[in-house]
């Protein structure tokens, strides 16, 4: 690389994985001078009881680690962020961005890790979340895998890693599907599947046989690799039944229940060990295996395994995937196909039995095909994508920087105006005026069985003081005759109850104790209210009231009303501070939030299926 960069990694694995694409991609950067945050897996999956295990370890790293960084080596920085696993829930992603980022932040702005590159294997909400907080000069998604064979619901993942395919600056893609699908969104893929590294994948510097394969019989039939759901037992089982007098040799972890190849008295499982010691393995191998299971994932991978095994001089057969028939294409007789189980079974067999199937010429062959497929010749040319993509975007940014600010400006503008016309709209337009005399009732009193007050709704503030207005009003109404008897409700609990204050001040105006009736219980809405006193109501034989509540509050009050006591007559009528019906030009903060509150009320009452 022409220059040393900052790079972030947005990783799909952790990085005590086994050994990937993505540990290569940022040791070579390492190498090559420049500084790596490799940012470890945040899923692309909700959590599954399996992933219990890996979230125990993410947890000790991180209380082993400063914050969740770690300097793995010199430039090299790893962060295990802890986060919510529910990867397409809008709040959670939001939540996760909010203090990954925070964290990224902070750690970016002490370490001086300046103006980076992202490059994300994840297309993932809050991958591409963080890539717009970062705001980085160059954004990269390499598609390492076909994401979206890993999920049931395909639609989520199509649709936010069709929108990453649009918005990075550069795609890098592992196989052919991939490439065509990405070309459909972007103008700049470009195809860097995995190479080998052939300064340690090198048969002249393997001359030792690993002491725990010391004791097994030959010949080996060897794998090197994750054990994973696409990893064909069935295919294994069958082989180690044929060659009952092999060994299948398995080295790699396990993520998947093994219990079928356990059975097997010939399979040796090795399980996991460091990169470096895997040629060792691969160098004992008398033919070597890919026996992943046919599928649109794995049809759409490329296998790393692949020129790692050509590049020790090892005989290679798989299963009949698409990226491995391309490369048979390009590389003719570099391997063998099995088409069929019973068809791998026989190419496996017709190696064994040939002996300049590890001929000298032979091999160097198979070397000479990886030797084209090095991890080297892939990182040159993902550089040269990167400084020439760079240097674009310097150019690009020079001659649009006048552009931009102009834009910027223009933007502010139009912004401004937004702000100043709904402030204008809100406070001093007719509107709040218009919406608010819709839920103003203004029906005429009328000679009624009673008087019904609720004195504790329809306010902006919990601090309730209209009740000294209800008491005015009900006194109204009673000295001018239209009703004997007066029921008073409060929905507000206060310590002193506006309900015996109201009581006090009707028997100083000479309404007799008997003529009023008290609801001594709170409730909690206007629709329990209705219902409490409509039963005090029937119980004193009332048919026909008059209606006396907050002026805002009276519209869905009377429709709580009609929907739930039909039986009473209710006249809904003006209030000492009804507002008039002539236009109103301008709105008080208080108004405009009880109006609002009314108008989300009526929905939510609807909603409910209470009006």
């Amino acid at each position: 690389m022409s220059k040393k960069h900052n790079i972030i990694i947005i990783s799909s694995v952790d990085w005590s994985t086994h050994w990937q694409m993505h540990h290569q991609l940022s040791m070579s950067f390492i190498k090559s001078g420049s500084s790596v945050l490799f940012i470890e897996n945040t899923g692309i999956r909700g959590m599954r009881f399996k992933d219990t295990g890996r979230i125990f370890d993410r947890i000790i790293t991180r209380f082993k680690s400063m914050y969740g960084f770690s300097e793995i080596e010199k430039k090299l920085f790893v962060f295990s962020p802890l986060f919510i696993p529910v990867p397409y829930s809008r709040v959670v992603t939001y939540i996760n961005q909010l203090f990954i980022f925070r964290a990224i932040g902070k750690w970016i702005d002490v370490t001086g890790f300046s103006n980076p590159i992202v490059i994300t294997f994840l297309p993932t909400p809050l991958a591409q979340g963080l890539i717009h907080k970062i705001n980085p000069r160059l954004a990269i998604y390499y598609c390492a895998n076909h994401m979206v064979g890993m999920l049931n619901n395909t639609d989520i993942i199509t649709k936010w890693e069709n929108n990453l395919f649009k918005t990075s600056d550069a795609v890098f893609t592992i196989s052919d599907d991939i490439k065509k699908r990405a070309s459909k969104f972007s103008g700049s893929v470009y195809s860097f599947p995995a190479g080998v590294d052939i300064k340690n994948f090198n048969p002249s510097l393997v001359d030792s046989v690993p002491n725990n394969i010391t004791c097994i019989a030959s010949p080996i039939i060897g794998y090197v690799g994750a054990i994973s759901d696409v990893f064909d037992q069935e295919l294994v089982v069958k082989l180690s039944e044929y060659f009952s007098h092999a060994t299948i040799l398995l080295v790699g972890p396990v993520h998947t229940d093994i219990s079928k190849l356990e059975a097997c008295d010939n399979v040796v499982l090795l399980g996991e060990f460091r990169h470096n010691l895997i040629p060792s393995y691969i160098n004992n191998f008398d033919v070597a295996l890919i026996p992943y299971i046919v599928n649109e994932f794995t049809d759409s991978v490329y296998s790393c395994k692949l020129n790692e095994y050509l590049a020790m001089g090892i005989p290679v057969v798989s299963t009949n995937m698409k990226e491995v028939r391309i490369f048979l294409e390009q590389y003719q007789e570099s391997l063998e196909i099995g088409k069929n189980l019973n068809d791998f079974v026989k190419k496996v067999e017709s190696i064994l039995s040939n002996p300049l199937s590890k001929s000298h010429d032979a091999c160097n062959k198979r070397i000479a095909i990886a030797k084209k497929n090095t991890w080297d010749s892939r990182f040159f040319a993902i550089t040269e994508v990167i400084n020439r993509i760079n240097k674009k975007n310097k150019n690009i940014n020079k001659v649009s920087l006048i552009a931009k600010y102009n834009n910027n400006r223009s933007a502010l503008f139009k912004r401004l105006l937004v702000v100043f016309g709904l402030y204008f709209l809100i406070f001093f337009s007719p509107l709040i005026g218009f919406l608010g005399d819709f839920l103003v009732m203004r029906d005429a009193p009328q000679k009624t069985d009673a008087i019904v007050v609720f004195s504790g709704d329809g306010e902006a503030s919990y601090t309730n003081k209209s009740y000294q207005r209800r008491a005015l009003d009900a006194i109204q109404l009673y000295k001018d005759g239209y009703a004997s008897s007066i029921f008073l409700s409060s929905g507000r609990e206060q310590t002193l109850p506006e309900v015996e204050i109201i009581k006090l001040f009707l028997i100083k105006n000479d309404v007799p104790l008997s003529n009023i009736h008290i609801l001594n219980r709170y409730p909690r809405s206007t629709y329990q209210n209705v219902h409490m006193v409509r039963k005090m109501l029937e119980d004193s034989g009332v048919e026909s009231i008059n209606f006396i509540t907050s002026p805002y509050h009276s519209y869905r009050a009377t429709l709580l009303w009609k929907k739930h006591a039909p039986n009473i007559l209710i006249h809904s009528v003006p209030v000492i501070d009804t507002p008039s019906s002539s236009m109103q030009w301008s709105s008080d903060t208080d108004t405009i939030k009880i109006v609002f509150y009314e108008y989300a009320a009526i929905a939510y009452n609807w909603a409910k299926g209470l009006l």
